[in-house]
């Protein structure tokens, strides 16, 4: 993180330089269609995954703009605890689809800095899966006992504290644009949202044993499976401040 914020700040210095250098016009650069990738660097519990959104803008003047954002965020993690004879390997999959409708209002321009402010809303889904791979191996003589679980968790993740959502969300924001370079612009945001989501509880899914070998060949597998079924667990609002690091490109 601040390796990237020295970067950025080397990059505002050289290309603010370049700007200066050109002719100041009143109002934004010629152009009626932006479109820009922003990124939030923060984690919280409201945002389980890191989230990269692509955005959308259409100026219809200097003061009104409507943008259609596309976010996506994935993150896989792999927890191993492993012994001389056990293996425990667990796999959380998580993912976030966001997509937001908004509206901002330009409310002042020096050229260079645009200054802005506005509301957005739309879907907010969470998703989460995973898997998990337990055996113990003990041996007596030739023969070998592996006692197994292998568990698959749909909707949730394998400690079961999160479970898939489904909602709308609401966002008022401020924000900055600065053009460094002709029509590229890098800006910052700032948002308070308002989240509010079904929740549902996943199913599971086990399969559990002892396998009997003895020199080397399979003699006996005593697999039983169960499973768990899904419930509503009701709705879950949440609000949290939102930032957004943006670059983008006016067309």
């Amino acid at each position: 993180m601040k390796k990237f914020l020295f970067i950025l700040g080397l990059a505002l210095t050289s290309l603010t330089v370049s700007a200066q250098e050109e002719e100041e016009t009143s109002g934004l650069p010629d152009g009626v269609f932006a479109l820009e990738w922003r990124f939030n660097p923060f984690t919280y519990e409201s945002k389980p995954v890191n989230l990269a959104q692509l955005t959308g803008r259409l100026f219809l003047n200097e003061k009104s703009v409507i943008r259609l954002g596309l976010g996506i965020g994935y993150d896989k993690d792999k927890d191993e605890n492993n012994t001389n004879n056990s293996q425990d390997v667990v796999n959380n999959d998580a993912l976030t689809l966001k997509v937001g409708l908004g509206y901002e209002y330009h409310f002042a321009n020096t050229g260079a800095l645009d200054f802005y402010a506005g509301v957005e809303g739309g879907y907010l889904g969470r998703f989460y899966s995973a898997t998990q791979e337990y055996s113990e191996t003990t041996t007596s003589g030739e023969t070998t006992y592996v006692n197994y679980a292998n568990t698959e968790y749909e909707k949730r993740n394998s400690d079961g504290d999160k479970v898939n959502e489904n909602g709308f969300y609401g966002t008022v924001f401020t924000g900055i644009d600065f053009y460094v370079y002709k029509k590229l612009y890098i800006g910052a945001e700032l948002g308070l949202t308002f989240n509010t989501a079904t929740k549902k509880a996943g199913n599971y899914t086990q399969v559990s044993g002892t396998k009997t070998i003895l020199n080397g060949n399979l003699v006996s597998d005593d697999a039983t499976k169960y499973s768990s079924n899904a419930d509503i667990k009701g709705t879950t609002t949440k609000v949290y401040i939102e930032p957004a690091i943006r670059i983008g490109w006016m067309f």
